[in-house]
């Protein structure tokens, strides 16, 4: 996230299966990227973000979603990255598979993943509050 400075970085060690570790050594050779880095992203792309790692604007941001009316909420809840950005975030990932970013290719790649992020968590925030205004938000598939 944009704005973090100086965090600290805590070392550990993980077992994994020879399958994964293979995954992980051919997604490095293939990015250029050390397999300690292809792990460092994948866990920082698979874990959700803490309310701290949150930077002040977005947290203002959700916070304001609980002062919408229901449709806006729901026009919240199932909106999506513009095509254009996500045509170019695809883009910039499948380059990355092949070669290194440059600087500002890399530069561009984490603005677009933090507005991916951005998104995704205004869309959480509004399901939490449409639930909580009681609206059903996953229809359960009856047989």
């Amino acid at each position: 996230m944009k704005g973090k400075k100086g965090m600290s970085e805590q070392t550990i060690t993980v077992t994994l299966p020879n399958s994964v570790y293979d995954r992980i050594r051919t997604t490095a050779q293939a990015t250029s990227l050390t397999s300690e880095e292809v792990i460092k992203q994948s866990v920082i792309l698979l874990l959700p973000a803490f309310e701290s790692d949150i930077s002040p604007d977005s947290s203002l941001g959700l916070a304001k979603l609980s002062l919408l009316n229901d449709i806006q909420l729901w026009k919240t809840a199932n909106s999506f990255m513009k095509n254009f950005q996500q045509i170019r975030l695809e883009k910039l990932a499948e380059i990355q598979k092949h070669r290194s970013l440059t600087n500002n290719e890399q530069f561009e790649l984490d603005n677009l993943m933090e507005d991916a992020q951005q998104i995704i968590l205004c869309k959480a925030e509004a399901r939490r509050i449409l639930a909580q205004r009681g609206h059903t938000i996953f229809k359960s598939i009856e047989h």
